[in-house]
């Protein structure tokens, strides 16, 4: 009778073995989990307000958000409520221009939606679905031919 042969790689074998969770293990992550999430939403608002010197989200400005395919945006109020369309939230139809275009002009006519560029009139590239101007580095070249931004690509 022969014998088996033995396993070379014996030294890499991890036996599996069945660890019990309890109920209190199981809650414990929850909490835990939920104060890492309201930490890091505070750390969020806090450098929003830091940073932001614009107000983005106004009732004095023009455009109102609506998407072709009827799926909502949900943006983040001032006082740290999500709104929806609904809501009728209204964003800024023209953003402060910044003082210099990446391409040196010193003349820019409008930001990149995306990545909120300067661009001056050369730089900018409308996009053939959502109807926004974007930078070059914010493009595709859809299947079509036609140029798209990286947000209508998908």
């Amino acid at each position: 009778m022969a014998t088996k042969r033995s396993n070379p790689f014996i030294e890499d074998f991890m036996p599996q073995s069945k660890v019990h969770v309890g109920l209190k293990q199981f809650n414990n992550n929850e909490d835990r989990l939920k104060k890492v999430y309201e930490k890091t939403l505070d750390l969020l608002f806090k450098g929003a307000k830091k940073s932001s010197n614009i107000d983005l989200i106004s009732n004095q400005t023009i455009a109102t958000i609506y998407k072709k395919d009827g799926m909502k945006q949900l943006v983040i109020g001032k006082d740290g409520c999500l709104l929806s369309n609904s809501d009728e939230i209204q964003v800024q139809a023209q953003p402060t221009p910044m003082s210099q275009c990446s391409c040196g002009n010193t003349k820019t006519e409008g930001n990149c939606t995306y990545c909120e560029r300067g661009l001056c009139i050369t730089c900018q590239h409308f996009c053939a679905r959502c109807e926004k101007y974007y930078c070059s580095q914010c493009s595709l070249i859809g299947s079509e031919g036609s140029e798209i931004c990286v947000s209508c690509y998908g």
